[in-house]
């Protein structure tokens, strides 16, 4: 092997370590850190979290009789609130709960529903789900992500319960 060859070599070598350490300071620095780059939380804190917010009271068969006749004001209305939707029937659980539907009593409406997400990483929210039975009257609290005249509204669950 030649003198530059070597050279060459040991610079590749000297770059590929400067690389490493680099991203071994960069991975220590930044801390324990989610998929989004934020820090993550505690469930404890998650916990506090859902209990600090404030739910708006929403019929079932109101919001779909809202989407139904007009699904861009229902968008406006609703995207991005905090809702606890009463009068619900379960009608499907995702066999890798990774969601449940929500139909209302209005068979009017009957394609319309409320498609209701499951955070994975939400154990206890998984547990809930699994104690439930289709067909079940249930309240959900979570937050409205979308609204279509075609499905209904989607839903970022936080918590749901068998109805009282």
């Amino acid at each position: 092997m030649g003198t530059v060859a070597k050279g060459c070599l040991g610079a590749v070598l000297g770059l590929i370590a400067v690389v490493i350490i680099g991203v071994m300071i960069a991975s220590c620095a930044g801390g324990s850190k989610d998929q989004g780059g934020k820090p993550a939380a505690s469930s404890s804190s998650n916990a506090k979290q859902e209990q600090a917010k404030t739910y708006a009271d929403a019929d079932i068969n109101v919001l779909i009789r809202e989407a139904k006749t007009n699904a861009a004001a229902a968008n406006k209305n609703y995207k991005g609130k905090d809702v606890k939707i009463v009068g619900g029937i379960l009608g499907n659980i995702d066999s890798d709960l990774s969601y449940i539907s929500i139909d209302g009593t209005n068979r009017d409406f009957s394609f319309l529903h409320v498609r209701c997400s499951i955070k994975s990483k939400n154990k206890e929210l998984q547990d809930a789900v699994l104690k439930l039975k289709k067909g079940q009257a249930v309240t959900v609290y979570g937050r409205v992500t979308d609204v279509g005249d075609m499905m209904g509204y989607y839903l970022d669950l936080d918590k749901v319960e068998a109805a009282k």
